[in-house]
């Protein structure tokens, strides 16, 4: 589109230089416009000649002479006529062509073009501006109805009005306008998807409805672990009191880095989620102690594993951010196999390793602190960085 749009603004300057310079040189060549005079001066000069032979002024064969270059004078002058007369048509034409392009011009860019691009884009700005007022907001739902009703493709302008609706709280309005941001067939928008996941939670009350999660689940297809996602998930476990759902939503976005206030909705919505729970299940609190691990150890992972062998059976994942401990909890919510939960056996032990990549296998460097064997009863064990040697775990 932007190669059109510069086609046509050097195509109407080319021809606006033509228009110009035609008209500003445009100097017709004087020419007879009165046949009747003209006829009637070169009758006069035959008149003359006729004369000039009576009164043997010349002679015959001179006025023999001039009346042949008489003819011929005559015959040129009448040629130059129909040459000017060619002439003027031309240009007339010309001019009228360089009209018609300027027209065609501006009618091609008025039609294809985006005149109000630039408005458009201020709008955007009031609409991304945290301080915008109501009155502001209502102004701008307006203006992009407008351009949306004449340019339904510009998704652009479907993006700006659904904010403005989000913003405005017009949660319905604002979950219609972000369905057509999203073109079919295209890689979805994932921040434009999680905006209209948002948009369709709130509009259903503060739950996932059947509309909301089939946005979620989209979503999920190319990101599992998006926060913002989680966090609706986890409002929507709360609403229905699923707590074991809010356990694991929010250790799985705890695993991440994530901002500050998003790790702390998190942690509280964790900690009062396991307070729900029944005391007798099966579990065990792990206090870890981090102070003196180097920095490049950026992760901490903790987990549970059987006597027997196999993969661990519960997994807590966290990034070392410079707090002194970590207290986590191993119970089925965090389990690694749903199939397989901390709760199908009778003994385990705990492994906590500082780790430079935080994937599942060790790497050179990482440091690790094993507990003893134990039953998985409610107790709070302690594991430290500070005092112990460090420790490669043989099962």
């Amino acid at each position: 589109m932007i190669a059109i749009y510069l086609g046509m603004g050097v195509a109407l300057l080319a021809t606006s230089a033509w228009v110009f310079f035609g008209v500003a040189y445009f100097r017709p060549r004087a020419r007879w416009l009165d046949d009747d005079a003209r006829k009637a001066l070169y009758r006069d000069r035959l008149n003359e000649i006729e004369t000039e032979v009576k009164s043997q002024v010349i002679e015959t064969v001179d006025s023999t002479e001039l009346t042949e270059e008489l003819g011929v004078a005559l015959l040129e002058d009448l040629e130059g006529q129909d040459d000017d007369g060619d002439d003027g048509s031309s240009r007339l034409v010309r001019l009228s062509l360089a009209f018609v392009v300027v027209a065609a011009s501006v009618a091609l860019y008025l039609h294809w073009g985006d005149p109000s691009a630039v408005s458009i884009r201020n709008v955007g700005s009031m609409v991304t501006n945290t301080n915008s007022t109501r009155g502001e907001l209502n102004e701008a739902v307006r203006r992009l109805n407008v351009r949306v009703k004449k340019r339904p493709q510009d998704r652009t302008s479907w993006y700006y009005l659904a904010l403005a609706y989000f913003k405005a709280e017009r949660f319905s309005d604002a979950t219609k306008a972000f369905a057509m941001v999203q073109a079919p067939g295209d890689a979805p928008l994932i921040d434009v998807e999680v905006h209209w996941a948002q948009a369709a939670f709130l509009a259903a009350g503060g739950i996932l409805d059947t509309d909301a999660l089939r946005i979620v689940e989209r979503i999920q297809t190319y990101r599992t672990d998006h926060p913002s996602v989680l966090e609706l998930l986890t409002l929507d476990a709360v609403q229905r009191r699923l707590h074991e759902r809010v356990v694991n939503y929010s250790d799985r976005a705890l695993r991440q880095e994530i901002v500050g206030v998003q790790r702390d909705f998190f942690e509280r919505a964790l900690i009062t989620a396991r307070s729900q729970l029944s005391s007798a299940r099966p579990y065990l609190n792990v206090v870890v102690d981090v102070r003196t691990i180097p920095k490049e150890l950026s992760w901490l992972l903790v987990y549970a594993r059987s006597e027997s062998a196999g993969p661990p059976l519960a997994v807590v994942k966290r990034p070392l951010d410079g707090r002194d401990s970590f207290n986590v909890t191993l119970d089925d919510a965090v389990s690694m196999d749903p199939s397989r939960p901390i709760s199908s056996v009778n003994q385990v032990y705990v492994v906590a390793r500082a780790s430079v990549t935080g994937g599942a296998s060790r790497h050179p460097g990482d440091m690790e602190r094993l507990s003893d064997i134990l039953i998985p009863d409610g107790a709070t064990i302690r594991l430290s960085f500070a005092d112990d040697a460090d420790v490669v775990e043989s099962k």
